[in-house]
């Protein structure tokens, strides 16, 4: 895999990753869940009635085999999480997946949260500094995206891969809390 993925959903998604790299069908799959997450998508109770410990395993069978998927190894993955009893982790599964992709194909993408929307100058100011800083330097292509959380107050938290680089004020606000009750408990 070209990304190291944690999580119930990186496991499963780094084995689907691993198996459609092995029969070279890595776009079949990748088109299978792009269906079926439009199904999902579409009917959200779908998602729900997979993930349901009151359906029993011959339903949900029927209800996998119904949906729209066409690869011997999509289908077979999903009679994988059935068995393991983790149709409830299909979204999330579909969307590491996809994360291992972009990463094939050379695209990471930086997620920047900020108190308040920025502007696209800031988001291109970003992307340049991480690509001249050295911190990412094996991809091809940088993909920013901008998340709004008014709870940092300020700043910005810049999360690609495995790193974070927190710049928010309200995560200095807590290290200075921290600092000062600790101070003053001794």
């Amino acid at each position: 895999a070209p990304v190291a993925l944690f999580g119930i959903d990186g496991k499963y998604a780094t084995a689907l990753f691993q198996a459609a790299a092995a029969k070279n069908a890595l776009a079949a799959v990748e088109s299978d869940l792009g269906r079926i997450e439009e199904q999902l998508a579409k009917t959200p109770r779908l998602g729900e009635v997979l993930a349901s410990p009151l359906l029993n395993r011959a339903a949900k069978e029927k209800l996998i085999e119904s949906l729209d998927k066409k690869s011997e190894i999509t289908t077979n993955f999903f009679k994988t999480l059935l068995e393991n009893n983790r149709m409830g982790e299909t979204s999330a599964v579909i969307a590491a997946y996809k994360t291992l992709m972009e990463a094939h194909r050379g695209i990471v993408s930086v997620v920047v949260t900020s108190a308040t929307a920025l502007a696209p100058k800031d988001l291109k100011q970003v992307k340049e500094n991480l690509t001249r800083g050295g911190l990412i330097k094996d991809f091809k292509e940088v993909n920013v995206v901008n998340k709004v959380n008014p709870s940092i107050v300020g700043g910005m938290v810049v999360e690609f891969g495995d790193y974070t680089i927190d710049m928010s004020v309200s995560t200095r606000l807590a290290k200075l809390d921290k600092l000062l009750t600790d101070s003053i408990a001794i």
